[in-house]
């Protein structure tokens, strides 16, 4: 009997005055639209954990281990295909550091399961650098930019296989988005030139 008293006390506050009622509607969109805006971010959220794409990395070396030749295991373990941006391995014994990017594989669509073995020798520089290599001392990075199709959800991971370190961050590298951007204007001029030459 309270709660039916107390309905028709709120139902005749509600009639008595426009205002009231306008009140009250406007505090339930606002609610709704609230709980609407969850919902979104809560779905985008989820669609971008759907879609991004999940690498694991093998080190394999010719000889001993840490030796600077042999080649690296990448391999798509998600559900989704994924588009490798940039590949860039680092090798560094003592004050020498060497950088090596697999341009070869830039924008190229990795299938769930598929995997690259990219090679990788610096045994040539050491050697024009005249040092004795002590494989154990070589220490190595590899860096992997990725992301889905879209280019929505973007992936830097960074193996570190001396430590037995692998760690991603969310986002595109500046020398990246830097390479990306630069790229298509080097094509132009490279296709100008090209132009000129044959004319």
């Amino acid at each position: 009997m309270l709660l039916f008293e107390y309905l028709r006390r709120v139902w005749d506050w509600l009639v008595r005055d426009a205002a009231h009622s306008s009140a009250v509607l406007v505090f339930v969109t606002i609610w709704y639209a609230i709980l609407t805006n969850r919902m979104t971010k809560a779905i985008a959220r989820q669609t971008r954990a759907m879609t991004q794409p999940l690498l694991v990395f093998d080190f394999r070396w010719e000889k001993e281990k840490y030796h600077p030749e042999g080649h690296v295991l990448i391999k798509n373990v998600g559900t989704q295909p994924l588009l490798l941006l940039d590949i860039k391995l680092s090798c560094s014994v003592d004050s020498i550091r060497l950088a090596h990017r697999f341009k070869l594989w830039d924008e190229h669509i990795l299938s769930p399961g598929e995997s690259l073995t990219p090679t990788f020798s610096f045994m040539h520089e050491f050697d024009k650098a005249t040092y004795r290599i002590r494989p154990i001392s070589a220490g190595y990075g590899l860096e992997v930019v990725a992301s889905d199709l879209s280019k929505e959800t973007v992936l830097r991971y960074y193996s570190i296989p001396v430590l037995n370190v692998c760690y991603c961050t969310k986002g595109m590298p500046f020398s990246v988005r830097a390479k990306y951007f630069i790229k298509p204007w080097k094509q132009r001029y490279h296709r100008l030139r090209h132009r000129l030459k044959t004319r």
